[in-house]
């Protein structure tokens, strides 16, 4: 076949921003491959170890329930006593914080393979916004979380997540909206302590097990969805968090019962979980939040800076022969084979395949799977197919020089 020589098309500084830093990934992946192996390649496998540290997460903390008592009085206490009357308790509670901050952590690599690979646009745009969502529902349990204890930390954290919510009644014409009062009616608006930490303990809980159905929604809109890690991998997971349990002391924490006469203006905030918190002494309630919002929805428009997709690939009905090559090669799940009427010149053909538009992402690797030319995609040319490819491969040719 004659060779089509074809002018590359203008894109975006962002895209090649972007696939720029998809290059980058590929190239991590590549070596990370070849060190653990293309069945244990941890880059490969972030959304599977996603999906791990949320099971160990949720676990510990469904084990750690049964001796917190939701209390004013009594949360700190019950904390402190559980840690120190058994170890066991204590290495959950350790494996409870550093599985969180993990998940976080693998969240977010997670998130910037997803968007550097170009894995974040057209039909998986939705993902896209499962994933985001799952990382602010992440950060507003995790402040929860943070507060149970009902401590002095518990206490300075309650104030600034305070200010932030009603921080947006402040913000210039949105305010006038009191988004601030609207939302923090659920969590702020109470009559007394006790009804305020349960509305807590409750968002803590409740919201651990919503973000599990966001998790596991996430991954139905993939197909098909790699979220089983090997065995050595869940154990090598494991035995990193109950090491680090036990090697986590609970004075690390740093309880300190709660002097509303001598309350302090900071406290320790966590890294990875409580993260925006740490510029809250710099940028304060209202403008902290309004950042945050800015950020979420620049994430969430992402999708749209990348050039629109063509028209979805078509099947042929009477040149397909109902092989399954391109059911087998589809990386989105776009192909189905369905039944075949049987008629006097199909008569050995049982099934043919049909493409599904609402997750066809037109990559044009099912064309290229083709050899009996039953699947088109109708509006690329053999030229915008080459380029393609040669944008595709261009990372692997870079690395083969």
């Amino acid at each position: 076949m004659k060779k089509i020589k074809s002018k590359p098309r203008h894109v975006s500084g962002y895209v090649s921003f972007r696939a720029s830093a998809g290059q980058l990934i590929g190239t991590i992946e590549y070596y990370s491959s070849r060190f653990f192996g293309p069945g244990s390649n941890p880059m490969a496998l972030t959304g599977a170890i996603v999906f791990a540290f949320l099971i160990i997460n949720v676990v510990t903390g469904i084990s750690l329930l049964f001796d917190y008592t939701p209390a004013p009085e009594l949360s700190m206490l019950s904390v402190l006593k559980s840690a120190s009357e058994s170890s066991i308790l204590h290495v959950l509670r350790a494996t409870h914080r550093a599985s969180a901050d993990l998940l976080i952590l693998s969240l977010l690599i997670h998130i910037i393979r997803v968007w550097a690979t170009n894995r974040y646009s057209g039909v998986r745009r939705r993902t896209w916004t499962a994933g985001v969502a799952a990382l602010v529902a992440l950060g507003i349990i995790g402040w929860a979380g943070y507060i149970l204890p009902w401590d002095e930390r518990a206490m300075v954290l309650l104030s600034w997540g305070r200010d932030i919510v009603y921080g947006a009644d402040r913000w210039p014409l949105i305010g006038l909206l009191k988004p601030g009062t609207i939302f923090g009616m659920t969590i702020f608006s109470v009559k007394n302590e006790a009804e305020q930490l349960l509305r807590i303990f409750a968002l803590h809980v409740g919201g651990a097990f919503i973000l599990l159905f966001v998790i596991l929604a996430h991954f139905r809109m993939i197909t098909p969805p790699r979220i089983r890690l090997p065995i050595m991998a869940w154990l090598g997971l494991l035995m990193v968090l109950i090491l680090v349990g036990a090697s986590t002391t609970l004075s690390t924490e740093g309880f300190h019962p709660f002097n509303p006469f001598d309350s302090p203006a900071t406290v320790k905030v966590d890294i990875f979980t409580t993260f925006p918190l740490l510029f809250y002494p710099i940028l304060k309630g209202p403008m902290l939040g309004g950042l945050l919002v800015i950020i979420i929805a620049i994430l969430l428009y992402l999708p749209k800076l990348e050039p629109s997709r063509p028209p979805t690939a078509v099947v042929s009905e009477i040149a397909c022969i109902g092989c399954r090559i391109c059911y087998d090669d589809c990386p989105y799940g776009a192909i189905e084979m369905v039944p075949v009427k049987k008629t006097s010149h199909r008569i050995n053909i049982k099934e043919v395949a049909k493409v599904d538009p609402k997750s066809c992402n037109s990559c044009g690797i099912c064309v290229g799977s083709c050899e009996f030319t039953a699947i088109e995609l109708p509006s690329l040319t053999t030229e915008d197919i080459l380029e393609k490819i040669d944008f595709i491969t261009s990372p692997l040719q870079e690395r083969l020089k």
